[in-house]
This record gives C-alpha cells, sequence and structure tokens, in this order.
C-alpha cells in the first residue's frame, strides 16, 4: 500500500482542503490503519475490470459511483467527488459543478482508478514513491512492481477473426503479439532491457483488451494500436519503426528544430522563411496558447461555443469496411458522416468510437506572435486591402476603382483556410496525403498528442521534376495510398505536442496518427520564398503536367487559394519599399500562377462549390484582379527575358527558390 497527499481548491472557498489517496492491491475492507473524511482508496486488481475506489465519509468508506454526487465533509466545508480525464477524481464545491464537470468525462471506474493511480505518481521513472507488489502465482512477491498486466491478443482481432496474422505485423508489434504479458507502468512502459517509455494513453482511453500496444523507439513513447482494422494497424506499425524527422537527411532535411527564445525575431522570420523555402518542415519549441484545456465538453465549448453546430467527421470503422473494395473504388467521401459537434465529442467516451473532424473554421483563432511576420497572403491582402478591380457597374478592370474601397465579394473559403480547430477521437489514423491546394500549414496541440510522419520519395532524380511527379502519382494511385504507404519512401516521425508549433511546407506528403483524444489548432498561409513549392502542388494535384487528370493526394481542396496569390502579386510594387528582394525561382512560380487559366484549377469535378460562370459577380472581380496581378508579373517576365513561366518552373532542382533578385523596378507600377 502507498500513500499520496492531495490537495484541492474549491471554487467557494478562499482555502484547500486536504485528503490522502491510498492504492493498494487488497480490498478496502482488509485494512485496519485510520483514515479521514474525504480520503480516496483505490484497490488494484490484475483484473483491469475489477479496480475499485472508495470514498471515506461519515466515518466509513463508500463505494464511488461517479456518476452521483457524493457529499463530503471536510470540517464543516462540503465537496463532492467527481470524475476527472486527467486526474481521475477531482473535489468540486457544489451538486451543480459536478455535473457540468461530469459531462463528458469518462465514467469507467476502472479506467479512473488507472487514472488516479498514474496521477499519483505511481510508476513513473524519477517517481521516489514506492509501487505495489503483485503476488505471483505460486505465492512469491515478483520483483516487477508493475501496477497492471495485459495480455496482448493477437492482431486478428482487429478484424474479428477475418484475417490472419502475417510476419511483417507480428515483427513490427515487436513482443506485444501472441498471448504474451506485457507488464505497464501507470504512464510508463518498462522494455525487457530496462528503461521507462512514457505511455500515451489512459488519461482519455482504457487500457486495451484486443489491441495491444506499439512501441515508438525514435521518441520513447508507447501508444494503444488502432483498434478500428488490420489495414490502420500495419500503417501506423509502420510509422512507429521510423526515425526520428529531425534525423533524416535524404536529399535534403526532413525537419529541423529551432526554438523561440533566445534570437531576435526577425533572425528567426529569416531561419523559419529559408527552410520552408527547401522544403523542409520546422518544429519551434517554446510556445504554448495561452488558455491550458483538456478534453472535454466545458474546455471544448470554451473555444468552440456553439457545440450544436452541424459537423461532418471522418468516421475510420466506416472506413475499414471500404477497404473490403477495390482499392480504385474507395473514395474520401464514402466515410464522411454527419452531426453535431457535441455529438462528436460525446462519441469520445465509446471505446468503439474512432472519428476525426477535419477543419472546423474559426474567425477568432489564436495565431503564435512569431507567426506574424511571415503570413504573407494576409500581409499581401492588408498592403492591397483598399483597392478594388470591379467597376461601380460590376465589370472586370485593370485599374482601382478605390472608390469601391476594397473587395467587394469574398469567397468564405478565403477566410476558412486562415485558421480552424481539428478535433480527432484517440486511435485515428489519417493516411497519406498533402495539405490541399499548394498551402504552408501551422499546427499546434492544445490537449492530447499528434504523431506525424514525413514522408520523403527514397529513389528519384531530384532534378527532373517530372519524375518527381510520376513516381508521387505512383505512389497516390488510388486514394489515401493504403496500398503504397511504405513503396520508395522514407519516412521520419515529429511527436506534437504541448509547447511547440509544427510549420509545414506546402506539398510536404504526411500521415498522422492521433493515439489519444486530441484537439489541435492552425492555419494555412502562404509566403513568397516558397512560391515554387505551392506551384508544384498545384500543377501536381490538378494533373496540368499530366492531362489535366487530379491526384489523390490531397483530402481537401481551397477555391480561395488564386485570391490570396492574385493579391500577393497586386502587392509587390508596395511592398519592395520595405523589402526590395524576392528569391526568383519563387516570382517566376508566381507568374506561373497567375498566367494559368484559373479554369485549369477548376474543382467542378469535385463538386465541393458553386460553379462560377464568367457574367457572375464573384468571377468578374476575380478577373479583374487576375488582370491587373497578370500585367505586374509579366513587367517581371519582360524583364527577366521569360517567355513561358510555367515552362521555366520545370526546369532546375523542384526545391530551389533561384537566387534573390531586386524588383524595385516595380515602385509605380
Amino acid at each position: 500500500m502507498i500513500t499520496c497527499a492531495k490537495t484541492a481548491t474549491l471554487s467557494n472557498c478562499t482555502h484547500s482542503v486536504g485528503y490522502d489517496v491510498i492504492i493498494s492491491a487488497d480490498p478496502v475492507s482488509a485494512q485496519t490503519i485510520p483514515f479521514y473524511d474525504g480520503d480516496v482508496y483505490v484497490s488494484l486488481s490484475e483484473t483491469h475490470s475489477q479496480h475499485s475506489i472508495s470514498v471515506y465519509t461519515d466515518s466509513g468508506w463508500t463505494n464511488w459511483d461517479p456518476r452521483r454526487p457524493t457529499p463530503v465533509s471536510f470540517m464543516g466545508v462540503v465537496a463532492y467527488p467527481a470524475p476527472c480525464n486527467s486526474q481521475g477524481l477531482k473535489y468540486v464545491a457544489s451538486e451543480e459543478e459536478f455535473r457540468q464537470v461530469s459531462e463528458g468525462a469518462l465514467a469507467d471506474t476502472s479506467t479512473l482508478a488507472y487514472l488516479i493511480a498514474r496521477d499519483s505518481g505511481l510508476g513513473g521513472p524519477d517517481s521516489s514513491t514506492p509501487r505495489p507488489r503483485k503476488r505471483g502465482r505460486a505465492g512469491t512477491a515478483q520483483t516487477k512492481g508493475l501496477i497492471l498486466s495485459v495480455s496482448r491478443k493477437t492482431i486478428e482481432r482487429l478484424d474479428k477473426g477475418k484475417a490472419k496474422e502475417t510476419d511483417a505485423v507480428t515483427e513490427d508489434l515487436e513482443t506485444y503479439t501472441g498471448s504474451q504479458e506485457m507488464d505497464i507502468y501507470v504512464g510508463h512502459h518498462r522494455e525487457e532491457k530496462g528503461g521507462y517509455r512514457r505511455l500515451l494513453t489512459a488519461s482519455q482511453l482504457p487500457p486495451p483488451t484486443t489491441a495491444g500496444w506499439l512501441s515508438w523507439n525514435a521518441h520513447h513513447v508507447v501508444s494503444l494500436v488502432p483498434r478500428t482494422c488490420r489495414k490502420d494497424a500495419e500503417v501506423t506499425a509502420f510509422m512507429s519503426r521510423s526515425l526520428k524527422a529531425s534525423e533524416i537527411n535524404h536529399h535534403y532535411p526532413m525537419l529541423i528544430d529551432l526554438t523561440l527564445h533566445g534570437q531576435p525575431l526577425k533572425v528567426l522570420h529569416h531561419k523559419i522563411r529559408q527552410t520552408l523555402a527547401r522544403g523542409t518542415a520546422v518544429l519551434l519549441h517554446g510556445w504554448e496558447p495561452e488558455r491550458a484545456m483538456e478534453f472535454n465538453m466545458k474546455d471544448i465549448a470554451e473555444i468552440r461555443p456553439l457545440l450544436s453546430q452541424t459537423i461532418k467527421w471522418q468516421d475510420a470503422n466506416i472506413r475499414a469496411r471500404t477497404f473490403e473494395r477495390s482499392p480504385s473504388s474507395r473514395s474520401y467521401g464514402d466515410y464522411i458522416v454527419e452531426g453535431t459537434l457535441q455529438d462528436f465529442v460525446r462519441a469520445s467516451t465509446d471505446a468503439n468510437s474512432c472519428s476525426n473532424c477535419l477543419d472546423l473554421p474559426t474567425l477568432v483563432p489564436e495565431v503564435p506572435h512569431f507567426l506574424r511576420g511571415i503570413l504573407d497572403d494576409r500581409s499581401a491582402l492588408i498592403i492591397t486591402g483598399t483597392e478594388a478591380y470591379v467597376s461601380t457597374k460590376g465589370e472586370s478592370t485593370k485599374g482601382d476603382c478605390s472608390g469601391l474601397n476594397g473587395p467587394q465579394l469574398m469567397h468564405f473559403d478565403t477566410w476558412r483556410s486562415c485558421a480552424w480547430d481539428i478535433i480527432t477521437h484517440g486511435g485515428f489514423l489519417t493516411y497519406p496525403h498533402h495539405d490541399a491546394t499548394g498551402f504552408l500549414t501551422y499546427s499546434y496541440v492544445r490537449a492530447g498528442a499528434k504523431l506525424w510522419g514525413y514522408i520523403h520519395l527514397d529513389n528519384v532524380d531530384e532534378f527532373d521534376s517530372q519524375d518527381v511527379s510520376a513516381r508521387w502519382r505512383n505512389y497516390y494511385k488510388h486514394p489515401m495510398a493504403t496500398e503504397t504507404y511504405d513503396k520508395n519512401v522514407i519516412v521520419g516521425t515529429v511527436l506534437l505536442e504541448k509547447g511547440a508549433v509544427l510549420i509545414q511546407p506546402p506539398g510536404a506528403n504526411h500521415m498522422v496518427y492521433t493515439p489519444v483524444h486530441t484537439v489541435m489548432s492552425g492555419g494555412h498561409f502562404l509566403t513568397y520564398e516558397t512560391l515554387h513549392l505551392t506551384e508544384m502542388a498545384l500543377t501536381f494535384d490538378f494533373g496540368l503536367d499530366h492531362k489535366g487528370e487530379h491526384q489523390h493526394a490531397t483530402n481537401s481542396l481551397h477555391p480561395g487559394t488564386l485570391r490570396k496569390v492574385y493579391r500577393m502579386a497586386i502587392a509587390l510594387p508596395v511592398l519592395v519599399l520595405e523589402r526590395p528582394q524576392f528569391p526568383k525561382r519563387s516570382i517566376i512560380a508566381l507568374a506561373s500562377i497567375v498566367s494559368t487559366n484559373p479554369r485549369s484549377f477548376s474543382i467542378d469535378d469535385y463538386k465541393e462549390d458553386v460553379c462560377l460562370k464568367a457574367k457572375d459577380a464573384l468571377a468578374r472581380e476575380l478577373g479583374g484582379e487576375r488582370a491587373r496581378a497578370l500585367m505586374i508579373m509579366n513587367k517581371v517576365m519582360k524583364k527577366w527575358h521569360i517567355n513561358d513561366p510555367w515552362k521555366e518552373m520545370r526546369k532546375g532542382l523542384w526545391n530551389d527558390p533561384g537566387s534573390l533578385e531586386d524588383l524595385t523596378f516595380l515602385v509605380g507600377v
């Protein structure tokens, strides 16, 4: 038995109340030592379903029911033990607060017992708290000192007995297959060779009964194996054995780590811009959102107040059933479910639910302050914010109709892509893709964790853009790359948790595993230094170099992209007054996008947008902006003696932004 002292500050009190948490392998009835009102007794069993929790009140132990308020008197102050997804149990001041806290919280006593033990420091690698011993079958005390003993069922159970275990999967899951027992410390996993690994689970999900554990050696963590189907387990196991992305430099670095503090902001901006321009991702450490939160209904409602709003999400269980069909007949839309945000959050407490809610747009984002200096698409819109390129009669015009005071019509996607939240159930795998229409992406975790897997081509001629595109086309031959996820590629992983921001260049191919219930925020943006990568992604996605065939490399599309690109071109004559030099190849890419017929970037085939006709007001305004942008870019191309910017972009190293060129000749254009 061990004892851990706890305190709780109640919302209606000016002082804290104290109580002890007692953890033992014996039932509460076997204890004879004195206890006090408010003490919590956790009895841990070798069988997960038989863990129990009792609360000492009125001079006796009461079996705690996390669904009902139980009043406890602390020297005249009444409090109520309530379920908590992080601590397992916490005291609150009233029945009303109990109901608020309980909504969306776990109600399974065994799992809450597991969380209380973990929160009490039991099993931590640096913990000085003694660990309880469990008795061996012969009655001798074992020296492992472990709380739980979880039997790992074979991976066949993932497919309800339909699939047969393969050597590859067995190897990836290491010792976690078959009937072997894996000993788990709460919060950590102990390996046979010694040492500990942090456990990315349990705070939101119960220990597995049919799935098992997966070791991510590069990050010293252990997660649940996806429970949805065999394919999800195979792909995640493939990710888990990869090196850290920051350790891979195959043709070019996959990712670099930067620190926010200790350097001027302008120096940091320069490093980020130059790194992204080469197609390398950035993981910046030292920043957290202002408000701390957990994955529960109350906290999510504070950042997403309209819980009753209708949303769409991806359902991994429905997706698993599509794998029974041929790869060519699958579609992203096959596993989309519609409901309310409240429905989605509530479903997270169902062990059989596993879904991912993508891109919930927000117009009041928390943008990391250090990013504001590199969001060039926003800056361009601000610089040109008073300029309108449509006449009062609704006709396109190359000249600025200043009397209209800025753009008259704006596609909502122009704003929607700027900032969003993504809410995901633990155990969800997002298959290989790159983010839509050539955007950069920044992401940070508010609650939970994400395991990113960046994907680089292995054998490819980096100087031959046609070879690069052909190999990616082969990789994305079918939606989600379910059959080719491990073919001719090198994968490096990133563990994204609170305290860091991941910044991703355009066209960065990746897959993501969410080991625990997670709330992530972020947004898309454009920079001048990476426009050559944006142009390449657009060319690939819309098949401009392959007979106009749309590809399966992205899980979303953004019709507002061209508006941002046009405004970036229009802003150049003013922007060069403060920033005279720009990468040559990136500017050629800007000219390539502007000069390409916008219908080539049409998403009409995807039926996700209204088909604009030439006489529609928005189409006319876009036409005016494109005409102005084309006038500016033609002047640059003429100066550089380039007749066809699109063909020019097919030359050279694909991720080379080019040398810096002076553009001050655009002043006054």
